[in-house]
């Protein structure tokens, strides 16, 4: 009997030993990248007339051109060479569609224009970088016609992306894209702003977390803190380690909307204060042009935030200095956010 005690002790002690291996610190970096669209809508959305509105479409479409995504897409690609992220959360990860001559969108766009992840994907092979989509998930998806008179009808369908490393220690479980119920009405109810999330459930080391991406809505405050309670009763309600990457529209001083409040309240951390007490650390934009310098930033909207088990061991940002430019033009609008994260 006392043999079988020993032996019985012996295999609890490996059980345990086993246990203990399964639970061992996992340590990863992220990213959050918003791609800008290439030129600020709001001149079509306030549009007091059908001419005024064409009009608008053909100069902002001037602007994507000028705003070279291709060439931005290079230095996105430089970003993540230098930084190494894990998993990257894309929002304004656009697709634009186009069609001649113009029909008024009697029927649908479908001559490829200008596709953000076809770009990222042959930047980021160019620099021998492994990396894949998990997700792509469609969220506004509008066309109105350029000129006037009317030359072509422009189709712009905004997504959001996750990305991750190719790795054989990254596991990937459970992919998933939704859109929140919550939209907006734009241009007079021809226009309805969709917003949405991409997530992954992922398994390293042994240990299984969540990672999400999500862009909430900017022209309508209403409707961005109803999207982020969606959010934090939605895709973000687990158990699971959660990292969130994402621009949700709300400044994390507090003098915007309570949407970031909202979601510390709702159990996340913010990567960025827990590894730089005291730097607010603007995301905040450049220009509508990207090829000028423009001002400083002014806001933090650009986030990384953490619940469940997950801490900040650092954080920095890109594409804020001069240096970042590649080809005269700033990557994006916004900087991007990379973090160092743990899970114990």
């Amino acid at each position: 009997m006392k043999g079988v005690a020993v032996l019985v002790v012996l295999l609890a002690l490996v059980a345990a030993s086993a246990g203990e291996a399964k639970r061992q610190p996992v340590t990863l970096r992220v990213m959050t990248r918003n791609l800008y669209l290439g030129a600020n809508l709001d001149t079509i959305l306030q549009a007091k007339s059908f001419h005024e509105a064409f009009t608008a479409v053909e100069a902002d479409w001037a602007q994507v051109q000028a705003n070279d995504f291709r060439t931005r897409a290079r230095a996105i690609a430089r970003e993540i060479s230098q930084t190494h992220p894990d998993f990257v959360g894309f929002q304004e990860l656009s697709l634009y569609r186009t069609q001649t001559p113009a029909d008024l969108t009697v029927t649908q766009a479908t001559t490829l224009a200008l596709d953000y992840a076809a770009e990222l994907r042959k930047a980021l092979a160019a620099r021998k970088l492994r990396y894949r989509f998990l997700g792509i998930g469609n969220g506004t998806d509008a066309e109105l016609p350029s000129g006037d008179p009317p030359q072509m009808d422009i189709r712009l369908t905004i997504r959001d992306g996750l990305l991750v490393r190719v790795d054989k220690k990254i596991k990937i479980g459970r992919v998933r894209t939704g859109l929140y119920a919550t939209t907006t009405p734009l241009f007079a109810g021809l226009v309805t702003a969709k917003r949405g999330w991409v997530l992954a459930d992922a398994t390293v080391g042994g240990r299984t977390f969540r990672v999400i991406t999500t862009h909430l809505e900017s022209f309508n405050d209403t409707s961005q803190i109803a999207q982020g309670q969606e959010l934090a009763q939605g895709p973000a309600a687990t158990s699971l380690p959660t990292i969130l990457l994402g621009d949700l529209n709300s400044r994390a001083d507090g003098t915007g909307t309570p949407t970031h409040a909202n979601l510390l309240d709702a159990g996340f951390k913010d990567a960025w204060p827990e590894a730089h007490p005291g730097d607010i650390g603007l995301t905040c934009c450049h220009g509508d042009d990207l090829r000028e310098l423009g001002g400083p930033f002014y806001s933090r909207i650009d986030y990384v935030l953490l619940k469940n088990g997950f801490r900040a061991l650092g954080a920095g940002i890109v594409g804020e200095a001069p240096g970042d430019r590649l080809g005269g033009l700033w990557p994006s609008d916004h900087a991007g956010v990379w973090a160092r994260v743990r899970l114990n």
